[in-house]
């Protein structure tokens, strides 16, 4: 457990996570991040933690490689956070391949990968909301050529996404010594860690920002977000430290879907109004019709075989968690506007 492992997105929401159940488990960790003091901040104090700035994802990582015995790639540039496709683009398929080119550069055989269970689906989501049983075989089908930058944002994500997986499998044909895995969580929501900085910018509090529409869209309507399968953040981040010890299956890809199972609105409505009754008069009124969320039927079997995800926390326990959350940042934010 003495290894050193760099890992980057390690002040976001799951990086978070991450890097915590690392220190846990006694690994020295080497974070690469826009604000050292960000995620110094979170961890104080650490002697297995230390904290590289790295200004872009698409920065010079050499001094950073160093030493490092395996990289856990995760962060990205989410959807809800800015308003370009280029910066979706750059940060999910040329940064995801300059941190692969970088660490083979550099001696590393075993880089961890954070994907999306979205380029496991067409971008019209067809797949996500059909019958046949959704396998880490399966791929959107957008190419180079027919990625374009005028689209959705969210569209944007889930194929650049994919076309950094179609990538990285082409690299790593290249170098069969080096051990690959690519993580597909489906959406991420559950608590915090201890420490974890959030702004007055709603999107601070991660990819609960989703979740929680359902007490900020207001009572006429549910969230129109088109997906409905969830893992919690404690989870996800439990299978990338779990694939640090994974050696490599010979003819055979690590990709795993990592997922707990599909929600719908109605049910984190119902689930809210009977857990958190003082938040029911923000909730959509119990006449209004959900709408359609993706729900196929997703294998996890692989992971797990492999990385021994056989039973993950229950779905309700992650949504409470995430819906505090939010109602911690609305204090705060109320906190500091007063101030």
């Amino acid at each position: 457990m003495n290894s050193l492992i760099l890992v980057t997105g390690g002040t976001g929401f799951l990086g978070s996570h991450v890097v915590a159940q690392l220190l846990e488990k006694g690994y020295r960790v080497r974070s690469a991040a826009r604000s050292a003091t960000k995620q110094r901040k979170i961890f104080p104090d650490n002697p297995n933690l230390e904290v590289v700035e790295i200004p872009t994802l698409t920065s010079d990582y050499t001094e950073s490689l160093k030493g490092v015995d395996a990289v856990i790639h995760i962060a990205a540039q989410l959807f809800a956070k800015t308003n370009s496709v280029d910066e979706i683009y750059e940060a999910a398929c040329d940064g995801t391949i300059n941190i692969v080119h970088q660490s083979i550069d550099a001696g590393v055989k075993k880089i961890i990968i954070t994907g999306t269970f979205a380029s496991l689906f067409d971008t019209q989501l067809n797949t996500g909301s059909g019958s046949e049983l959704v396998t880490e075989e399966f791929y959107n089908p957008v190419t180079p050529e027919t990625f374009h930058r005028d689209q959705p944002l969210m569209a944007a994500y889930q194929e650049s996404k994919t076309l950094a997986s179609k990538r990285v499998w082409q690299v790593a044909e290249k170098h069969p010594d080096v051990d690959i895995t690519i993580l597909l969580p489906t959406l991420i929501f559950g608590p915090h860690v201890p420490n974890f900085p959030v702004t007055n910018a709603q999107t601070s509090i991660g990819s609960n920002f989703n979740l929680i529409k359902i007490i900020t869209t207001g009572t006429d309507a549910y969230p129109t977000f088109p997906h409905g399968h969830l893992v919690d953040v404690r989870d996800i981040a439990r299978a990338h430290v779990a694939a640090l010890s994974v050696p490599p299956i010979p003819g055979r890809k690590k990709r795993f879907i990592i997922s707990n199972t599909t929600f719908k609105w109605k049910d984190v409505a119902d689930l809210i109004r009977r857990e958190r009754p003082e938040l029911a008069h923000r909730l959509p009124r119990e006449d209004i019709v959900p709408p359609r969320q993706s729900d196929a039927p997703l294998d996890t079997s692989f992971a797990a075989k492999v990385l021994g995800l056989k039973e993950y926390i229950p779905w309700e326990e992650t949504v409470l968690a995430g819906v505090d959350v939010q109602i911690a940042w609305e204090k705060r934010k109320d906190l500091s506007s007063s101030i």
